[in-house]
């Protein structure tokens, strides 16, 4: 799965989660939207190469 992938399933978490009704102090804060938007916009204005997660984790690693 790359980076892009994951951006594009949190947007769609973040999306269902708004869609039920919690108590406010439940909900997804603001914030965690900007941070998934900030990032998404940080991997595209540096080109930041779309690495599998699984080979990014190995190159953490090494």
């Amino acid at each position: 799965m790359a980076f892009a992938e994951i951006f594009n399933k949190l947007k769609e978490l973040e999306k269902r989660f708004n869609e039920i009704s919690y108590p406010p102090e439940a909900t997804f804060q603001p914030s965690f939207s900007f941070k998934i938007r900030k990032a998404e916009q940080d991997c595209l204005q540096h080109h930041l190469p779309l690495f599998e997660i699984d080979e990014f984790l190995e190159k953490v690693e090494q």
